[in-house]
């Protein structure tokens, strides 16, 4: 399975349905394209806020986009990995989660943004329909491919993966990935690294 697009979201803590003031992220955005404080070419930043349940305010770059996204009624960091041509899913996975993470720390050291992640659970969506067909085998074989690196990053026997967006064709295929007593940011950062 090689995806064109990946997107990994780690939800507001303590509690992501909680609406997150998205005004303050205009100005950190922008100051995080001036210093290019995140992995990846960042281009400009798009104000979505205005849209109940949607995009929030996204930090858009040539191949990868960063935001805060309320989407599904839970608020969270929306790390979306775009041109990922011929690349192997479980490979995708770890540049997403490794840009994730670090965005997750950029955030949590902004005192303006006023936000903490738990690094406890992540949503993982394959945007791909003709790689990966929201069906039971292509779950199956997503979570095949991705197990050893969630090994790597939780422990082995440590996390779980379910099926997040199972009983709906239309949906791109969704994994939700938990793992309870995970470390910070920073040590599963580090964890990531080859």
């Amino acid at each position: 399975m090689n995806p064109k697009r990946i997107a990994v979201k780690f939800f507001v803590a303590p509690d992501p349905a909680a609406a997150p003031d998205l005004h303050p992220f205009i100005g950190i955005f922008h100051r995080f394209i001036q210093r290019k404080a995140l992995p990846g070419l960042l281009i400009d930043v798009a104000d979505y806020a205005h849209v109940p349940e949607g995009p929030g305010v996204v930090l858009i770059g040539h191949d990868v986009d960063y935001g805060i996204d309320l989407a599904g009624g839970r608020a969270g960091l929306l790390t979306t990995r775009k041109r990922l041509d011929g690349t192997p899913l479980a490979e995708a996975l770890r540049d997403a989660l490794r840009r994730a993470l670090a965005a997750v720390s950029a955030v949590e050291a902004e005192a303006e943004a006023k936000l903490r992640f738990a690094t406890s659970a992540f949503a993982f969506d394959v945007l791909d329909r003709l790689a990966a067909p929201n069906r039971k085998d292509a779950f199956d074989a997503a979570a095949q491919a991705v197990a050893p690196l969630l090994g790597e990053l939780y422990g082995a026997g440590g996390f779980r993966v379910e099926h997040a967006s199972a009983g709906d064709p239309r949906r791109s295929l969704g994994l939700r990935v938990s793992a309870p007593g995970a470390p910070p940011a920073d040590v599963l950062a580090a964890r990531l690294v080859r």
